[in-house]
């Protein structure tokens, strides 16, 4: 349980960083970095997922337009946000991975797997946005990221590079800690206390990459399991502003990956 004023205060947190990530996100293109290298193929199961994609796309900007006209919407809305954005990103996701591998096998594939193969890329150079800071893939390091006392309450409009940089890294030492939460629930570990499990969280660590690309998988897992208990005591102004940030980053992302997909299509088909 939390009080009123831990939840205002988490979902202000919560909100400056979607917001950041926002702005970051804001035109950014997404590109392949080796895109003549690419051969022609034959993309039969390209479309398989187009229509999951296109009627998800419609929920939201149906979802977005409802938002618009009645605030109050917004506070329901809010709480599956998350859950439907990821979904989203997912399907596009997968149409992705298809395309760079032409692998019938790649829409099945597992959604944090699916995640952490674009932060692979990522890493590897293989993939890269034109906004230099969604490059930054992270290790074990972003868990000690410290700014100071009450940076994360401090809202930052896109002018200010700065604050926007502090929020979006503070962003994804959250992440981060709902990534080693999650992997901890799949390995049905109750705590650290035993000398098995801190090798286990030791080796997990060493080995740990983070990015950009695992943000809407994790705010999809704690809407599932946490759900968005910080939204009490919030004011509908509030959320629908929280809702129209989300709303964006997720469209802007969506763009992004199109540019990427579109890209590939012309390399496989030309």
């Amino acid at each position: 349980m939390i009080t009123i004023a831990e939840g205002q205060e988490s979902f202000r947190t919560h909100h400056n960083y979607i917001r950041a990530l926002k702005h970051l996100m804001e035109g950014a293109t997404l590109s392949h970095s080796n895109i003549d290298k690419i051969p022609n193929a034959p993309l039969p199961l390209l479309d398989s997922k187009k229509n999951l994609i296109d009627l998800t796309a419609k929920s939201l900007n149906d979802e977005a337009r409802i938002v618009r006209t009645d605030k109050d919407y917004s506070y329901a809305s809010t709480s599956w946000l998350p859950v439907k954005t990821y979904y989203l990103l997912f399907n596009i996701m997968m149409t992705i991975e298809y395309l760079l591998t032409l692998d019938p096998a790649s829409f099945k594939i597992g959604h944090g797997k699916c995640s952490e193969s674009f932060t692979k890329r990522l890493a590897a150079g293989e993939i890269a946005f034109s906004e230099a800071k969604l490059n930054t893939v992270y290790d074990y390091t972003i868990f000690s990221y410290r700014e100071a006392p009450g940076v994360n309450l401090r809202s930052a409009s896109a002018l200010d590079q700065l604050a926007t940089f502090q929020h979006a890294k503070l962003t994804m030492r959250k992440i981060a800690q709902y990534k080693l939460e999650e992997w901890k629930r799949r390995k049905r570990i109750p705590n650290f206390k035993t000398n098995k499990h801190q090798r286990d969280k030791q080796t997990f660590l060493r080995a740990f990459k983070l990015s950009v690309f695992e943000f809407p998988y994790h705010m999809r897992l704690r809407a599932n399991y946490r759900d968005f208990a910080f939204i009490e005591g919030v004011s509908s102004n509030e959320t629908a502003e929280y809702f129209s940030d989300y709303f964006s980053f997720a469209r802007e992302f969506c763009r992004a990956f199109r540019n990427l997909r579109e890209q590939l299509i012309r390399a496989r088909t030309n």
